[in-house]
């Protein structure tokens, strides 16, 4: 019994008959007098708390409810009229010190003039901590254990609300880790997770307690935090970041490095929603990356310029696709030893009524970042594959043998992709080896280890695979042996100046040397001159396109090329 307490015999009264007054004698039971004290405690308090009842008589019963609850159980029984039964949940504390939680239903009786409260207890923690962890999992990343999505955009609004009350801005940190990408497809995902795991352990150390992570999933994590001085405290905050992402994250005995980029978004305007600051920390971001990564970035008027031409962009993007109008044209590829055109690239267009025909470089990249390029490529390869049926029929008897289709990262990761292959094809009824598909060194950078398989896959059944862009990257010579690649395609910028710069000369003719070496048909990009052309016939160059022999156009442009080119002398085979 607790230090201090009545004895029994000064807190019960013997003409009351107390386990009378609980009718349900399975449950927990206790009987509390009009002083806060336990007048009664059945038996069965032994087995969950570790208490002799008769050690509690006496006892106030708010000594043994966690402090946090007391408030609530005060109130509950504060004007509640004789009889009427109140149910509350609190924590009560066992002989150990630890806590369990209880539902109690209570009442009140009046027995020899005493007003009496019985309470029928049940032992709830098993409940309660079942209720907990659903309740973590819904608010936690389960991987770092820091906020998740849901909680962070409940952060950030309540801290829009309090800006009418509070000093200071309220500043959003959107940042990732560097090209985290190579650390997962190299090392495996155990050890890209230990990482992530390592990076939220630094952000928090870094972090006041009044601060938000979260983890918006992959290597993406952002900061909410109130009460910023200025943009400048929230920019050195975001540099303090950056520099401590530059430090090794050891994972065992091994140090791998990958640099932090981040995106700063502030404000002072109670008005604004957390989607928009969300968004704009994340346009910062990008621009970050786009700025060479490793470095903090600030959202300002210039991007909030480009962010409304970007939805411009969009809502044209998405009406072209619900108006059918985008439009595909093919650029023939020439075999230069004949003469003869052998396959056609299609490249995407947009036919807007406003500005004419829209190349790629005036939308390509909000459709990626808005989620629309996946559509339009749909649209493309749905339309090659149909034309090059068609040409297949039309122009059985010359060289020509299929279509070229570029393919981007975001289209290549969609688990579709592969299956959406072969449903055109066979859809058409095209021959899988006269589907060619190009991509950059960039796509093949970023593609995930199924999306590479899908890519084996393909060329396995017969579809040609090409690197785009050859040599504008820097490990072109790496994935010409690591994937599976029939063709390769020599950048344009290094034809420009074929006739001028005796190197580029020298590494076009090593590009070709060592594709052949390894069985690759090359490709020419850009060609625009009889000198240009002449000098990859000389390095034994095998295709070209561009515009000395063609712009893109309309495929009965490419029917006309083909049918003027006359008859063929033999078709060039599809593999070397």
């Amino acid at each position: 019994m607790a230090s201090g307490v009545e004895s029994p015999e000064q807190v019960l009264d013997d003409s009351i008959d107390y386990p009378s007054i609980v009718v349900d004698s399975v449950d927990l039971a206790t009987v509390v007098g009009p002083d806060g004290r336990f007048r009664y405690v059945c038996s069965a308090w032994a087995q969950p708390f570790g208490w002799e009842p008769s050690t509690l008589i006496g006892v106030s019963e708010e000594d043994l409810v966690h402090p946090d609850d007391v408030p609530s159980l005060r109130t509950s029984r504060v004007d509640r009229p004789s009889g009427e039964s109140v149910s509350m949940s609190y924590r009560f504390r066992g002989a150990d010190g630890s806590y369990r939680w209880v539902e109690a239903t209570s009442r009140v009786v009046i027995a020899q003039g005493l007003e009496l409260t019985v309470s029928t207890v049940h032992d709830i923690t098993e409940r309660q901590l079942q209720i907990a962890a659903l309740e973590h999992r819904a608010t936690t990343d389960p991987l770092t254990g820091v906020a998740n999505r849901t909680v962070l955009m409940d952060r950030i609004n309540q801290g829009l609300r309090r800006l009418n009350r509070t000093s200071g801005l309220l500043a959003v940190l959107y940042l990732d880790l560097d090209r985290f990408k190579v650390i997962n497809d190299s090392l495996g995902h155990r050890i890209g997770d230990m990482v992530l795991l390592k990076l939220a352990e630094r952000l928090t150390h870094h972090l006041r307690p009044a601060d938000t992570l979260a983890r918006l999933g992959g290597d993406e994590f952002v900061i909410v935090t109130e009460g910023v001085a200025d943009e400048a405290a929230a920019v050195r905050l975001a540099n303090r970041i950056v520099e401590f992402g530059r430090q090794p994250f050891r994972v065992g005995d091994e140090d791998y490095e990958c640099t932090v980029s981040v995106g700063i978004a502030c404000t002072l305007d109670s008005r604004r929603s957390a989607e928009e600051l969300l968004s704009e920390a994340d346009m910062a971001l990008y621009r970050a990356k786009d700025q060479g990564r490793d470095r903090a970035e600030s959202f300002d008027e210039e991007l909030r310029t480009n962010a409304v031409g970007r939805l411009a962009v969009e809502r044209m993007l998405r009406r072209a696709l619900d108006e059918e109008r985008i439009v595909v044209e093919y650029q023939p590829i020439i075999d230069l030893r004949s003469g003869r055109p052998v396959s056609a690239e299609a490249l995407v267009r947009i036919q807007d009524p406003e500005h004419g025909l829209l190349l790629p470089a005036a939308f390509l990249e909000v459709a990626e970042e808005s989620g629309l390029l996946i559509a339009i490529d749909e649209r493309v390869l749905r339309d090659a594959v149909q034309q090059a049926a068609a040409w297949r029929t039309r122009l059985a008897h010359t060289d020509f043998a299929g279509v070229a289709i570029n393919v981007t990262a975001r289209h290549l990761a969609d688990a579709g992709f592969h299956q959406a292959v072969l449903d055109q094809l066979n859809k058409y009824g095209l021959p899988h080896d006269r589907l060619q598909i190009e991509v950059t060194e960039r796509v093949l950078m970023e593609a995930s280890n199924s999306a590479i398989t899908g890519l084996r896959n393909l060329r396995d059944i017969g579809v040609q695979i090409g690197l785009d862009d050859f040599g504008t990257g820097y490990s072109s010579l790496a994935y010409l042996r690591q994937f599976p690649l029939d063709f390769v395609k020599i950048d344009k910028s290094f034809v420009d100046d074929l006739e001028r710069e005796p190197t580029e000369r020298a590494i076009v003719g090593a590009i070709i040397v060592l594709s052949h070496a390894l069985g690759l048909i090359v490709v020419a990009e850009g060609v625009e001159t009889r000198g240009q052309r002449q000098i990859l016939v000389d390095l034994g160059c095998d295709r070209a396109q561009g515009y000395l022999f063609a712009h893109s156009g309309a495929p009965w442009a490419v029917d006309q090329l083909v049918l003027a080119a006359g008859e063929p002398v033999g078709r060039p085979s599809a593999r070397k």
